[in-house]
């Protein structure tokens, strides 16, 4: 987790739809019960909000920024998996916006549909560090053989109460940090 998506999300959705879900943020992956609305309208907003000029201007979540750049400098070659979107628009939005914000530290990023599977990708990446917050995408990264970190974050709590042992739970970044510079 690098930018903060929900923030952009939640600021959006108001804006351009007048659904005024809580600062908090939501309490799982599903944002069903933050937004009040069914599953597949929920889809519907966040294939429109990834696809606007508002996804490309994401700011950095707490303390991502200063790490990256550490890491950077330590010699680590970072690369970027998320699932977005396949758009071409859409990849470079989010290249842009990741180079603005971390002053081009990725060499690689790739974006892929969203809901699509990184498992592909990750045995790609294979024997990297893999830093997640979605605890599925942990775990397949955990089998391509990544050493796996996992960031807390509200929407992921659940999870943590019966997590693999193989994944580390940390509060932030500068744990990963002090691991791998």
């Amino acid at each position: 987790m690098l930018l903060d998506w929900t923030r952009g999300f939640r600021h959006w959705v108001f804006a351009h739809h007048g659904i005024k879900p809580s600062a908090q943020g939501p309490k799982s992956w599903s944002l069903f019960n933050w937004l009040g609305l069914p599953e597949a309208r929920c889809f519907e907003l966040i294939n429109q909000f990834n696809a606007c000029q508002a996804f490309g201007e994401l700011h950095p979540i707490a303390g991502a920024k200063d790490a990256i750049l550490k890491l950077k400098a330590a010699g680590h070659k970072l690369t970027v998996l998320t699932s977005c979107s396949a758009d071409p628009l859409t990849l470079l939005r989010r290249k842009e916006n990741l180079d603005r914000e971390f002053d081009g530290a990725f060499a690689r990023v790739i974006c892929l549909a969203l809901r699509e599977s990184k498992a592909d990708w990750l045995q790609v990446l294979k024997g990297g560090i893999w830093v997640e917050d979605n605890y599925k995408n942990a775990m397949m990264g955990v089998e391509a053989g990544h050493k796996t970190l996992m960031l807390r974050h509200l929407d992921n709590r659940d999870d943590e109460k019966t997590t693999d042992s193989r994944i580390t739970w940390v509060d932030d970044w500068r744990p990963i940090v002090s691991l791998f510079s």
